[in-house]
């Protein structure tokens, strides 16, 4: 009994995902058909940060937060110097997280947040985008 317990917790887990897009062009039109803002996560891949591997290990794992971002964003993961975004985009520090509805930008979330703080921040832009 116990063994299966595990087995439907660890299938559970590996369900909560975000959905990311990894083309900006194509989750900004689903962004404008769904009105939904997007949740863009920029990232270094070559060579690895330490700091963006950490934020989606840990911060974008967290079972709240994903479902936050399911439910209210469009999600899509980019690499700084390879994925193909807006220039303005260009973030000089990595990870950096846009909050873009239409073509503006809501906040830019700089470098690694835990999840306690992320949340936090989360709820603010939650307001925020409600007013």
């Amino acid at each position: 009994m116990r063994k299966i317990l595990i087995l439907i917790l660890a299938s559970l887990t590996l369900f909560a995902s975000i959905n990311w897009y990894t083309d900006f062009n194509k989750a900004y039109q689903e962004s404008l058909a769904t009105n939904k803002p997007l949740f863009v996560f920029i990232e270094r891949l070559n060579p690895p940060c330490q700091w963006c591997h950490k934020m989606k290990t840990t911060t974008l794992k967290d079972p709240k937060i994903i479902d936050f971002i399911k439910k209210y964003f469009i999600a899509v993961k980019l690499d700084r110097d390879t994925s193909d975004y807006p220039d303005k985009l260009y973030p000089r520090y990595v990870p950096t997280i846009y909050i873009i509805q239409k073509e503006k930008v809501i906040k830019r979330i700089i470098g690694y947040w835990s999840k306690e703080d992320f949340w936090s921040d989360l709820k603010d832009i939650e307001r925020t985008l409600h007013k």
